[in-house]
């Protein structure tokens, strides 16, 4: 396989774009799906990068506040095209998702919660599927190495097993970016490989490229915003500095980007009623795209009552205004990342960052897998004294899962046609 820097002289945009285009077009089940699918396509079929470059990205997105998907494949496009590409990445990854649930934000109060539950019923075990054989395809390619190893397993240990027992800390937003820290460090001390350097300059330093410029603009920003929200008392600046907010402060993706909006716009402000907000959550999960959209749906009924105008100018400021602040922080410290990379303390650091990533991997397989195949009485909480008393196992979609894994890597079927499959198995059986 080409390096990293060959590939970014052959790339075609266009043909990049167009990728994007078909992930985002296929891409449900949320950021872990997300990832399963750019490891599919953009590393297997395409061979734009390695899994390990993949990795890398993944890592520096959970490091960062925002959403992580997003910004792993916004930094692809800073990859292989600078701002310019990365721009239009993001705009291409955001467009489907943004289009549905600004329809959404109109069309809630009639569609059918029975019928939309049912038309995309397989759409979960298909999910977990991918995210599982992505997860062990990365497993098999981080473990050389006893400490790669134990690391992998020391992430899922704690993200997986250790969630009902440890709740109160492995559920925080924090749990991931500590863990990813916590794995270098450990693999600096640890690690006892030898890496090359960066490429120096003539007084043996390497060359740093920061962008200050993106990170005074996210700054200035979050400041300013907040200023004319509480001055002018204008809801499309309110609505902006909340979302903007939301999306300078969330770790941890669209689960923890959900309470935040709910506590703020449903229980404190009443700009939104519980049931539609929950029906927004639910058709949030049925489309594909970024989960961080939600913003886009309350957004337009946020400012519902101003007409249909308004409304969709609420769906666009919603959507700005969640998606910009991990956007600047990436282009601020991607370029930074790749320049300091390679020097000894980020190589000796970076092996133990990459296991824990392919360890959350794992564990959001295993995540995806507990409410597909048992039966809670209270959801999202994984411990056998929650499990329902009467058929508490579901034998089919275990079943389903095992199946459709098994097909995932003797099948080289394009990810959409098994998106496509899902749905028309839904209408049909």
């Amino acid at each position: 396989m080409a390096s990293s820097g060959a590939k970014v002289k052959k790339i075609k945009r266009i043909i990049f774009l167009k990728d994007v285009m078909v992930i985002a077009l296929s891409a449900f089940g949320g950021p872990s799906m997300h990832i399963a699918l750019f490891q599919k396509r953009m590393v297997e079929r395409k061979r734009y990068l390695t899994d390990q470059e993949l990795l890398e990205l993944y890592s520096l997105a959970q490091m960062l506040p925002g959403p992580s998907s997003t910004q792993t494949i916004t930094s692809m496009g800073y990859k292989f095209g600078g701002p310019v590409l990365a721009f239009l990445t993001l705009m291409i990854w955001v467009l489907p998702a943004f289009v549905l649930m600004t329809i959404c934000s109109f069309l809630f109060v009639w569609l059918d919660v029975e019928v939309t539950n049912k038309v995309f019923r397989f759409i979960q075990p298909l999910a977990v599927a991918f995210v599982v054989t992505a997860g062990i395809g990365m497993a098999k390619k981080v473990t050389k190495g006893s400490l790669r190893l134990i690391l992998m397993l020391a992430a899922f240990v704690i993200v997986a097993l250790l969630r009902h027992p440890l709740e109160q800390y492995v559920k925080t937003p924090w749990m991931f970016p500590v863990l990813i820290v916590g794995g270098g460090i450990v693999s600096y001390f640890l690690n006892k490989k030898e890496h090359k350097t960066a490429v120096q300059d003539p007084q043996g330093k390497p060359k740093i490229v920061t962008k200050w410029t993106y990170l005074i603009v996210f700054a200035a920003i979050f400041i300013l915003v907040a200023v004319a929200g509480k001055v002018t008392e204008n809801q499309f600046f309110v609505v902006f500095e909340n979302m903007y907010r939301f999306g300078s402060l969330v770790f941890g993706g669209g689960n923890v980007l959900v309470p935040m909006m709910f506590d703020q716009f449903v229980q404190f402000q009443s700009w939104i009623k519980p049931d539609e907000f929950l029906t927004g959550i639910g058709l949030n999960q049925a489309v594909p795209g970024p989960v961080f959209t939600v913003a886009t749906y309350c957004g337009g009924l946020i400012m519902r009552d101003g007409g249909f105008t308004n409304q969709v100018l609420g769906c666009v400021v919603g959507t700005i205004g969640i998606f910009l602040p991990g956007t600047l922080m990436i282009f601020f410290v991607y370029p930074m990342w790749d320049s300091i990379k390679n020097l000894k303390i980020i190589r000796r650091s970076l092996d133990g960052v990459i296991a824990v990533s392919a360890g959350l991997v794992l564990a959001a397989g295993y995540l995806l897998f507990l409410p597909v195949a048992f039966n809670w009485v209270v959801p999202n909480s994984f411990h056998y004294a929650n499990l329902q008393q009467v058929d508490f196992v579901n034998y089919f979609d275990i079943g389903l899962v095992i199946v459709l894994s098994l097909m995932l890597t003797k099948f080289k079927i394009p990810t959409p046609v098994w998106v496509v499959l899902a749905i028309l198995a839904g209408i049909l059986l």
